[in-house]
């Protein structure tokens, strides 16, 4: 069950009308938790307990952390919840990883093991909600914030439906302050989070879904397409990510306004990013500064010299990449980001022979080449050969993606190209998508939306849903980052 199915319009349609007819927070929270884990059964029962049991064994550490005495029993108490939150991701997500890895090793130095993957299936945002209670534990153990008595409460923070499955990685210290606030139905509000939705299931379906039609064949096999291909197909997929995400996210936050919840941005016109350090302050906030807050600065952050600060940034970078996939392509996305914001520390010196303007349009044109070809590393990954049982090696993704790059820089010719011969339609979509990113940065800074009588609003809102069901790809291609 995806935002931009009818199956959501129809599920949040009930749960918009029970929600705001149920009266008393107690009823309502409870009500809200019950649909959450509604709306993360439809992807897989049985895995729904790993959710419930992760949130119990949280509650009760989050508890014995407020009560017990003694920091070592503390320090007890949290590696305990780390250990089971990180232990469960690790299983889920990385056991198939290891296992293969480990058998291609062993199967290059002569050693056949025969091994095969274990068939896991991932549930779907797990990487999302152990975070999201690993901060928990965490501030609760640096006493930042109390410990939550209410079970519903705490319940419905880890899987709260809007973000339970993709983000944003809302902090306890964010969301349940909220659960003690009555809310009321506002109009104002209902229709600034309309078009909030609207705007993002433009870019999801008109957008990011034409674009994956376009660039998912050169991303299989890149040697049948010219360079002017692979540049055009490298920045339309740098555009298919972000309308994707940001476009998931922008539904989120509508979907929770619409509840009477706020959530903070996660994305602040990433690409008009003037150095690495930037971008990260701008693309996937939530994580971004969850990386910070959580394992860069407890490692040193940058008071330790510029030797350990190269060390803790490429350490976070690494531990990032493997944190979107089980794979090294992920790993070399992220070591290039590490390397880049290492880069950009030491060499901030280097053009201050620029005048001003200059080094702005350099230090903006080097990030948005490093994050482009970086992206040709995240998204080539393993797949399953027709008539196969299990993913290509890991290698293999990695060859297309070295291939990728090295032919952005040295020209291949292609006898017979398999893509369009009209750039037309990828070239209007790029258009698109930077209007989009103008409107996020009007938005951003505060401009009023124009208001329409409701009854107008209301015809221009279905009149804006027909044309995304016109224009749209006929199947909508599940939200990149669920996989994560």
């Amino acid at each position: 069950m995806i935002f931009s199915s009818w199956q959501f319009a129809f599920f949040f349609a009930v749960v918009f009308g029970v929600y705001w007819a149920v009266p008393g927070r107690r009823f309502r929270h409870g009500f809200l938790l019950a649909a959450s884990y509604v709306f993360y059964a439809a992807w897989n029962t049985k895995l729904l307990s790993i959710v419930i049991g992760l949130t119990l064994f949280d509650y009760g550490v989050g508890l014995g952390l407020e009560h017990v005495q003694g920091e070592r029993r503390r320090r007890v108490l949290l590696i305990a919840s780390l250990a089971a939150n990180l232990g469960i991701l690790a299983v889920f997500k990385y056991a198939d990883f290891f296992v293969i890895s480990l058998r291609d090793l062993l199967a290059n130095a002569g050693i056949h093991t025969g091994w095969h993957t274990l068939g896991i299936i991932l549930p779907v945002g797990i990487s999302f909600h152990t975070f999201q209670t690993m901060s928990y534990t965490i501030d609760v153990y640096r006493r930042r914030i109390p410990a939550c008595r209410s079970l519903v409460d705490f319940a419905l923070f880890v899987a709260f439906f809007p973000q339970l499955v993709a983000g944003p990685i809302v902090k306890a210290v964010e969301f349940l302050p909220q659960l003690r606030n009555d809310k009321r139905f506002d109009w104002s509000r209902l229709d600034a989070a309309v078009m909030l939705f609207l705007v993002g299931l433009t870019k999801k379906l008109l957008i990011a879904d034409n674009f994956a039609t376009l660039v998912d064949p050169v991303f299989a096999d890149p040697t049948h397409f010219t360079t002017r291909d692979l540049w055009l197909a490298m920045l339309c997929y740098g555009g298919q990510i972000y309308c994707d995400f940001s476009g998931y996210t922008d539904m989120a936050i509508a979907t929770a306004r619409l509840l009477g919840f706020d959530m903070s941005e996660n994305f602040r016109n990433p690409y008009l990013a003037i150095g690495l350090s930037d971008f990260w302050r701008r693309w996937h906030i939530s994580l971004s500064t969850w990386f910070r807050d959580y394992l860069y600065i407890p490692l040193g952050g940058s008071r330790t010299g510029p030797w350990r600060t190269g060390a803790n940034l490429m350490i976070t970078m690494l531990l990032a990449g493997l944190w979107h996939g089980a794979s090294w392509t992920f790993v070399v996305w992220g070591a290039i980001h590490g390397v880049a914001l290492i880069s950009s520390k030491w060499c901030a010196s280097i053009g201050e022979w620029l005048p001003r303007r200059g080094r702005t349009i350099v230090a903006w044109a080097v990030t948005f080449l490093v994050v482009h070809v970086a992206w040709v590393f995240f998204r080539c990954q393993p797949v399953i050969p027709a008539g196969a049982s299990e993913p290509e090696p890991t290698v293999a993704a990695l060859s297309r993606a070295l291939y990728f790059v090295k032919h952005l820089v040295i020209p291949v010719a292609v006898d017979h190209p398999l893509w369009l011969m009209n750039k037309g339609p990828m070239l209007a979509l790029l258009g698109l998508m930077a209007a989009f990113q103008l409107l996020d940065e009007r938005r951003r800074r505060g401009s009023d939306p124009i208001r329409l009588p409701a009854p107008i609003a209301g015809v221009s809102y279905a009149c804006w849903i027909l044309v995304l069901v016109i224009l749209s790809p006929e199947n909508t291609n599940p939200f990149i980052y669920f996989q994560f």
